[in-house]
This record gives structure tokens, C-alpha cells and sequence, in this order.
């Protein structure tokens, strides 16, 4: 996995789609605690509602939900989609911000690659990143936490970055210091899964506009021609028999019990990585000279059978019959 990582001012990025390592130099000491709260004065508040009203008397629940408000208002205000929040991230940053509280770490992103960790076991994120924060003596603790995320570029980066999921976590300590972690995920939306029927459907419509588009009559799919062009695709999907057409006969006889037919004809294929590989498949038939005669051959009836292997390969088997009379 590539990381990058920037810090500012106690900011640490990490995301596997860029390479590189950059480090600045203005970077406050671990344990520097007022560094913080003075960048926040150097700055004007930016125009944000409180939340929050008398934060000492509140949970820390509900200290949580208001820099998840007070964060996805400022994001609102930047024309940005609004962040989820995911408990699972939560739990990683609660567990942080606890043990900052605590003194089991400094005020610090200590075990950040760790916690990437933990929610890559749940979650396929593409970028994730992190800020944390500490205040003390403050009416609004979770306002002026986020106030200063703002007026800090690396902090605000984060706050304004392409993510779509968060998880937050703030601890208390018995100094009446409040201890906050944000992490942010970016979880890109998964491609709809493709099921095999689908794939079956959508080879027989592909086959069906060529003969269309050549004035020829669709072809019937039927289930017991189906069936064995299944059994075919399975068996070299599996690895039980090479990618060909070996069993050609039998396949023939099998579907002669049923159907009386007077030609029968097969087309075999296979392929990866295509985000719909029933039409690359078709295309190919398509510019092949025995392929596109059994395509376009006075045939009536076909079977289509695909599948799948845990490598990712699909096969592909279609069967051509012309029936002597339709059942």
C-alpha cells in the first residue's frame, strides 16, 4: 500500500491512491499542548452556530453528534455532501481520544496507521485521514475543537476532503480536559454485482440485436438446452476440463433425448475483467468467421450457460439448435 503523509500541526493523512512522503518542518513538540489552543486565537472564528449549549452538563454522546453537526454545517457551507458517520470508525477514534485523556499516549496521532488498520477490516476505503484536538476551560469545548480545524489548512483539508464517512470520539479527563478525535473515510460506492442470470439474459439479448440487425428471426432460449450449455461453462470454470469444447457430442445427444433437432451448434468463450463480459464476448464471436455462422446460422432455439471461478474468469457457452418441431 502507498502512503502519503502530511503533517501540520498535528494533522497525519494517509491515502492509497498517491505516492510520495512529505513531512513539514513546522511541526509542534509532542506534549506542546498549548500550540494548539494559540493557533486558534491567531485566526478569526469563522461564522458557525453553536450546537451546543452548557457542553459540561451533556454527554459525552451528545458532545460527539455536535462536532459531527458543526462539521457537516461547515462542509454545507463549502457546497460539500454532508459525512456519515459510520460507528465503526467511532469506535477507533473514541478509543483514541480515551487514551490521550488518560496520559496512555501524548496528545498525538500515535497508533494512527494502526487504527487504519482496524477499520480496513470493515471497510474498503480508498483515502483516510485523521484529526485530533484537546481544549480545556472552554464553554463550548466541541465548537471551539472545530473552529480550530478550520483555521488549520491541514485541518480544514481534511474537513473539506473528498470523504464521505467519519467516525468521532471525545474523552474527558479528571483535569476537565476534553480530548477529541475525527477519522474520515472515503468509501467509493461498489459496482452493482452482476449475477449470473443477468449475465445469461443479457448474452441472449446481445445475440438476439445481431440477428435483428439482419433481418433474422430471434432465438427461443430454452431451459433444457440451458442446462447443458451450464454444466459446460461450471465444468471449465472448475477446471475439470480444458477451456474448449470437449463434450460437444455428448451435449448433443443429451439435448437430442429431448428436443428432435437437425443442426446443433456451439460457441464457446471466456474472459476477465470486464464490467459487463457478456458483450466483449459477443463482439468476438462476432469477428470470427465459425462464431458469427453458428450467430447467425437458421437455428431456432439456444441455451446459454456462464460462469464463474474464484479467479474471476467467466465462461461462456451458448448452444444453437434448430428444432425440428417447437415444443
Amino acid at each position: 500500500m502507498i502512503l502519503r503523509k502530511n503533517i501540520l500541526v498535528s494533522i497525519f493523512l494517509i491515502t492509497t491512491m498517491l505516492g510520495g512522503c512529505q513531512f513539514s518542518d513546522k511541526i509542534p513538540k509532542l506534549g506542546e499542548k498549548d500550540a494548539f489552543d494559540s493557533l486558534l486565537k491567531q485566526r478569526p472564528s469563522p461564522n458557525l452556530s453553536s450546537e451546543s449549549q452548557n457542553q459540561s452538563e451533556n454527554s459525552i454522546t451528545e458532545l460527539e453528534e455536535s462536532i459531527h453537526k458543526l462539521v457537516n454545517q461547515y462542509r454545507r457551507s463549502q457546497n460539500l455532501p454532508p459525512l456519515k458517520l459510520d460507528s465503526r470508525i467511532s469506535q477507533e477514534a473514541r478509543i483514541h481520544s480515551e487514551n490521550m485523556a488518560a496520559g496512555k499516549v501524548p496528545f498525538s496521532h500515535n497508533g494512527f496507521e494502526e487504527r487504519a488498520k482496524a477499520v480496513g477490516k470493515y471497510i474498503s476505503y480508498r483515502k483516510f485521514a485523521e484529526n485530533v484536538a484537546f481544549n480545556q476551560g472552554y464553554s463550548d469545548p466541541p465548537k471551539s475543537a472545530v473552529e480550530g480545524w478550520i483555521n488549520s489548512p491541514g485541518h480544514e483539508k481534511n474537513m473539506v476532503g473528498d470523504f464521505n464517512l467519519t467516525g468521532i470520539g471525545v474523552a474527558k479527563n479528571s483535569k476537565g480536559e476534553y480530548y477529541f478525535t475525527q477519522l474520515f473515510a472515503l468509501d467509493p460506492p461498489r459496482a452493482k454485482r452482476i449475477l449470473i442470470p443477468e449475465l445469461e439474459n443479457s448474452l441472449h439479448t446481445f445475440v438476439n440485436q445481431h440477428r435483428s440487425s439482419l433481418n433474422l428471426p430471434p432465438l427461443k432460449l430454452d431451459y433444457r438446452i440451458t442446462k447443458q450449455a451450464k454444466l459446460h461453462s461450471q465444468n471449465m470454470a472448475a477446471g475439470k476440463i480444458p477451456f474448449s469444447n470437449r463434450g460437444f457430442e455428448q451435449r448433443g445427444k443429451a439435448i437430442e433425448k429431448w428436443i428432435p433437432y437437425r443442426k446443433f451448434a456451439e460457441n464457446v468463450a471466456y474472459n476477465q475483467g470486464y464490467p459487463n463480459p457478456t458483450q466483449p464476448v459477443v463482439q468476438g464471436w462476432i469477428q470470427s468467421g465459425y462464431h458469427r455462422k453458428n450467430i447467425e446460422g437458421d437455428f431456432n432455439l439456444t441455451g446459454i450457460g456462464i460462469a464463474k471461478n474464484s479467479k474471476g474468469e467467466y465462461y461462456f457457452t451458448q448452444l444453437f439448435v434448430e428444432s425440428i418441431n417447437l415444443t
